[in-house]
């Protein structure tokens, strides 16, 4: 009985000695190194990191492109509740917005936004915005009739 007590202490020993070694050799993560981390860790030189950074600035840049979709659609939403952007404007922009969505779901149909696509995408809004502002500062306004296509609220009335 002693002898099985003792064979199973000094393997619970040898287990845990083997544990505790075993978390000293685990693989280096490269934050100990300080100053440039691809230079000083030959690891996080290779083309497995390289790709996975290259991926993840894609998708960063993927995902600011739809929250700049949806500030756009904002912009055009709050220019018509205010009143700075007249009718045959905000059908303008709403196409244009629509066109861009359209457009980015093409370029989705193969499930992934190539760089090439990306950059079209972000031109494309970057043009949009020019044009959000621009009519949104024109200084013609919904419900003034003097002017052509400006058909007012649903309701305005006409008080020449």
């Amino acid at each position: 009985m002693k002898i099985v007590t003792t064979v199973k202490t000094l393997s619970l020993l040898g287990l845990m000695s083997l544990t505790l070694a075993a978390g000293t050799s685990q693989a280096d993560s490269g934050y100990a190194y300080f100053g440039n981390a691809p230079a000083a860790n030959p690891w996080l030189a290779g083309m497995g990191y390289q790709q996975a950074n290259y991926y993840a600035s894609m998708k960063a840049r993927q995902t600011q492109l739809d929250q700049r979709q949806d500030a756009q659609m904002q912009r055009i939403l709050g220019g018509m509740d205010d009143g700075r952007l007249t009718m045959r404007e905000a059908t303008d922009l709403l196409r244009e917005h629509v066109a861009i969505a359209a457009l980015e779901r093409n370029y989705l149909a193969d499930g992934r936004l190539g760089p090439n696509e990306l950059r079209d995408l972000e031109q494309r809004l970057d043009e949009a915005d020019r044009h959000i502002m621009f009519e949104k500062n024109d200084r013609e306004q919904r419900g003034q009739p003097d002017r052509p296509g400006n058909w007012g609220r649903p309701g305005d009335i006409d008080r020449r």
